[in-house]
């Protein structure tokens, strides 16, 4: 038996350090100091309650309307699961990259949903799975995915949602080719896609090892670090990208990597960081909290094409 902790925690906006502060502040000074500290505590509290009360954990119950309008937008189309299911059934997404605005459209009849379900309690019922206090959990993988636990999971995982992944993908491979998007453009896209899905930590029964499989994710519309990192995967291999899960069980963080020419920090020597769960972090920028030595492990997924 093996003790581990699910990754799920988004890094901290970046902040600029304050320049120091001229000598004799006054009493005025303090004052407005101490009042701005408490006003942005009290905003942060109620968003932290706000945050709780929205957290859904019945995606039967979560509602589909489509999010606010964003103006002039290009619509990559709808992906559903099976191709008769409703069009009335699907989340629509709409979300901002730069000066493009674009919108899609992704759903899965209730017997799909139920089988990734089942799929992943399979899964978790091989690895002898138990939920512990907070993100912790029990596991004892089996023998064939000793030292290689985390591997096996997102494999299996991958395995079990790629076909229903698959129309999603067609979407994106779609707008390559009338736009003719090199691999970089194609991955911006992609991330764009995943970062503005809205981040929450899986509460479920279901979410074993504290993750939610890919097609829950963008069927229910919410998921944490590991879980749109393991989306974003899956979608980028579909189309062809070198990319892999980047884990760091210490920090409780998860990330994309891509192995694209890009600036900035790479892991496993050519595996770009890519942060998926806050919107307009670029390819390669790490978030300075996790620029730890030797934290993060490459993770790779075999994704069936």
């Amino acid at each position: 038996m093996r003790w581990a902790s699910a990754p799920g925690q988004p890094p901290a906006p970046y902040v600029r350090p304050a320049p120091p502060p001229k000598k004799g502040p006054g009493c005025l000074r303090v004052l407005f100091l101490l009042m701005g500290g408490a006003f942005l505590f009290c905003c942060c509290f109620v968003s932290a309650v706000l945050e709780s009360v929205d957290d859904p954990l019945d995606w039967n119950q979560l509602t589909k309307d489509v999010p606010a309008d964003l103006g002039p937008k290009t619509s990559l189309g709808l992906a559903l699961v099976p191709e008769d299911l409703s069009p009335a059934s699907a989340r629509h997404y709409q979300w901002r990259q730069q000066v493009h605005a674009w919108e899609l459209g992704y759903g899965v009849s209730e017997d799909v949903h139920q089988q990734v379900d089942d799929d992943f309690a399979e899964l978790a019922q091989r690895f002898s799975y138990r939920s512990g206090k907070g993100t912790s959990f029990t596991w004892a993988p089996p023998p064939a995915c000793r030292q290689r636990e985390w591997e096996c999971v997102f494999d299996s995982v991958a395995h079990d949602n790629a076909e229903d992944i698959a129309p999603l993908t067609a979407l994106f491979r779609k707008k390559q080719q009338e736009d003719q998007l090199d691999a970089k453009e194609l991955t911006d896209l992609v991330v764009s896609f995943v970062q503005n899905i809205k981040y929450r930590l899986p509460t479920e029964d279901t979410a074993a090892f504290g993750l939610l499989p890919p097609t829950v994710v963008v069927a229910d519309g919410s998921g944490d670090c590991d879980s749109k990192a393991l989306l974003a995967v899956v979608i980028l291999k579909q189309l062809g990208v070198d990319a892999v899960v980047l884990l760091a069980s210490n920090l409780g963080h998860a990330a994309l990597g891509v192995a694209l020419p890009v600036p900035g920090k790479k892991f496993g020597k050519k595996y770009a960081f890519v942060e998926v769960t806050t919107p307009g972090w670029a390819v390669g920028a790490l978030p300075p909290e996790y620029d730890v030595k030797n934290a993060w492990k490459v993770i790779p997924v075999i994704v069936p094409k």
